[in-house]
C-alpha cells in the first residue's frame, strides 16, 4: 500500500508539472500573439512550423508558331512569367505556321496537346469542333479577370458557340498607308493632291488617286492623250479578290453588306455588296488602281505597294510598318477608306488552355499573365506587337511612338466576323482564284459568285 501511495503522489506531481508547462506555452506575449507567431512561425526551440504550404513545383508546355526571332521574344516573356511564378516551369515548343497546325491536329487525335497554346482567330471553329479548347468563362469569372480592357471585336473572334475559348493577346489592325514623298514631290504630284484625311471616304480617295496616277507623259486618267498602257505611277493599289478577309470584308461591312451570311453562305449577291464590287472594278478599269498582273510586276504584295515608289496609297496591316522602315519609306497612316461607316479588321492571335491539361491552375496562371496587364505590358515594351489589352496601351505608345496610336484607336472599328470552316475555305482555298481577276474587271463576276455559292453549300 505504501508503494501505491508513492506512485499516486508521483503521478499527481507529474500531471501538475505538465499543466504548468502547457499553461506557460499558451500564455500571451506583450503584443497579444503567441510565442510561435512572434517568432515568425517557429517554436521556441527553433523548429519551423509551416503556416502555409508552398506551391508544388510544376512543369507545363506552351506551344506557338513563329520565326526564330518571334520565338525568342516569346521566351523572354515566359522568362518574366517564371520569375514572377517560381514554382511554375514553362517549356516553349515552337514550329513554323504549317507544321504547327498539322501538329495540333495530331496532338488532338493523340491526346497529347500542350497545356497552353497559341491560336488563330481564323481557326477557332475548326479546332473547337475537335474539342481541344477548355472553356474559359468560368475560370475568368472565378479569378476576376477584367475583360473590359479587351475590345469586344477581339473577344468575339475568340468565341465558339458564345463561349470564350481563347483570349486575344495581340491586335493586328488593317489601315490605309500613303507615301508622303510622292505627295510632297511636285513632279509626282503635279495637281497638288492633298494627303488623305484621318477618316477618308472613297470619293475622297478616288479623287486623290486620279490626280496621282501618271502615264509616261505625266497625264492623269480622264485627260486627253492619257496612255493607260504606259503608267509609271498609280494612285492606289488594292486587290479585293486576293485580300478578301483583310480588305474586302471590312469594306463590305462599311457599306452595310457582308462577305458571308450568318449561316455560312456567300453574301455577295445583295445590292449593297454588288455596289462595293462594282466600285473596285470601275476603279481598276479607270486605270487608277493596279491590276493583278501589275501587282506581280511591283513585287507581288499589294500591301507593300508604296515601297516601290510607284504607288501612292495602299491598305496594309500594322506589321507593315517594319517593311516600310526597312525600305526607308516616309509613310502616313489613316483609317481604311469608308463607304458609309468606318470599319476595319482586327486580326488577333490568342492563347488557349488544352481541354485535357493536367495542370489547370498553372495553365490558367500563364494564360491570365500573358493576356493580362503584366504580360501585355511586357509584350508592348518589346515594340513588335500591338497589345490586345488596353491596360498596356501606355507602354505600347511609349515604345512605338505617338504616331502609332492610330492602331489602338482603330480597334473601335473592328468588325466581329468569326471564321467558320466554310469561310476559311472561301478565303484561302478557292475564293481568290475565282474573284481576283473578275474584281479587277477581267472576267464574269456573276459566274464567279455563282461558282462560289455552289462551293459553300
Amino acid at each position: 500500500m505504501k508503494t501505491n501511495r508513492k506512485w499516486l503522489l508521483g503521478l499527481f506531481t507529474l500531471v501538475l508539472s505538465m499543466t504548468i508547462i502547457i499553461s506557460g506555452c499558451g500564455s500571451s506575449n506583450n503584443n497579444g500573439g503567441s510565442n510561435t507567431a512572434a517568432n515568425g512561425g517557429q517554436s521556441d526551440n527553433g523548429s519551423a512550423e509551416q503556416t502555409e504550404k508552398p506551391a508544388e513545383p510544376v512543369t507545363i508546355t506552351y506551344s506557338q508558331w513563329g520565326t526564330a526571332e518571334e520565338l525568342q521574344r516569346t521566351q523572354e516573356l515566359l522568362d518574366k512569367f517564371m520569375e514572377a511564378n517560381p514554382s511554375i516551369t514553362v517549356k516553349l515548343e515552337g514550329k513554323d505556321w504549317g507544321s504547327y497546325w498539322d501538329g495540333l491536329t495530331a496532338n488532338a487525335a493523340g491526346g497529347t496537346l500542350p497545356d497552353v497554346f497559341k491560336t488563330s482567330y481564323a481557326f477557332i471553329e475548326k479546332y473547337a469542333e475537335l474539342g481541344i479548347f477548355k472553356e474559359l468563362d468560368g475560370p475568368l469569372a472565378d479569378n476576376g479577370f477584367d475583360l473590359n480592357n479587351i475590345d469586344p471585336s477581339l473577344l468575339g473572334l475568340h468565341k465558339y458557340n458564345g463561349k470564350q475559348v481563347s483570349l486575344p493577346i495581340d491586335a493586328n489592325v488593317i489601315v490605309w498607308y500613303y507615301d508622303k514623298a510622292i505627295f510632297a514631290d511636285p513632279k509626282k504630284n503635279p495637281k497638288n493632291a492633298p494627303v488623305p484625311s484621318l477618316e477618308p471616304t472613297w470619293d475622297e480617295i478616288i479623287d486623290i488617286a486620279t490626280k496621282l496616277t501618271l502615264d509616261k507623259n505625266g497625264k492623269n486618267p480622264g485627260e486627253a492623250g492619257f496612255d493607260g498602257n504606259n503608267i509609271v505611277q498609280w494612285g492606289m493599289s488594292v486587290s479585293p479578290g486576293s485580300s478578301m478577309d483583310w480588305f474586302l470584308e471590312p469594306e463590305l461591312w462599311s457599306n452595310g453588306a457582308k462577305l458571308v451570311n450568318d449561316d455560312g453562305s456567300l453574301a455577295l449577291n445583295t445590292p449593297e455588296a454588288r455596289e462595293v464590287l462594282d466600285f473596285f472594278i470601275d476603279a481598276t478599269k479607270k486605270k487608277i488602281n493596279t491590276t493583278p498582273a501589275q501587282i506581280e510586276g511591283l513585287g507581288g504584295q499589294v500591301n507593300l505597294g508604296i515601297t516601290t515608289g510607284k504607288v501612292a496609297m495602299n491598305p496594309g496591316g500594322n506589321w507593315n510598318t517594319t517593311n516600310f522602315k526597312e525600305a526607308k519609306v516616309d509613310y502616313g497612316i489613316t483609317y481604311l477608306p469608308k463607304f458609309k461607316e468606318n470599319k476595319t479588321v482586327v486580326q488577333p492571335a490568342g492563347i488557349a488552355i488544352s481541354s485535357n491539361t493536367k495542370h489547370e491552375e498553372a495553365a490558367y496562371k500563364l494564360l491570365a499573365w500573358l493576356a493580362g496587364p503584366e504580360g501585355q505590358t511586357e509584350l508592348a515594351k518589346q515594340g513588335y506587337s500591338i497589345p490586345a489589352n488596353k491596360a498596356a496601351s501606355d507602354a505600347y505608345i511609349a515604345t512605338a511612338g505617338e504616331a502609332n496610336k492610330i492602331f489602338l484607336d482603330a480597334q473601335q472599328f473592328g468588325i466581329i466576323s468569326p471564321f467558320t470552316v466554310k469561310k476559311t475555305d472561301l478565303v484561302w482555298t478557292y475564293g481568290e482564284q475565282s474573284l481576283k481577276n473578275p474584281l479587277a474587271g477581267d472576267g464574269d463576276v456573276d459566274a464567279a459568285i455563282k461558282d462560289l455559292e455552289s462551293k459553300l453549300k
